[in-house]
């Protein structure tokens, strides 16, 4: 998966108003600002994001081992869980 077609997901997601969930079942929705995703925790309600660089070394990581297990990308983002939760709305 590139950059540019994890962006086109997350506005798709967006703009759909899907409601997704994480490994464990958190809800979450998804967002696209300054070309960069942003997810808001339902039991928050506050968006957050580690920006391109961390969603980009993601995907390196992502692309490499196909993993969908958030322990494997602790040392690239806090937002694992919610990135994979995105990826796993395509499959």
């Amino acid at each position: 998966m590139t950059y540019e077609q994890l962006i086109t997901l997350a506005q798709r997601v967006s703009q759909a108003g899907t409601v997704l969930t994480t490994p464990r079942g958190a809800e979450f929705t998804v967002g696209v600002y300054l070309d960069c995703p942003f997810f808001v925790p339902a039991s928050t309600g506050r968006g957050r994001s580690d920006g391109r660089k961390a969603a980009e070394r993601f995907l390196d990581i992502y692309n490499a081992t196909g993993s969908l297990r958030p322990t494997d990308y602790v040392r690239v983002t806090r937002n694992a869980s919610y990135f994979i939760g995105l990826i796993r709305s395509r499959i």
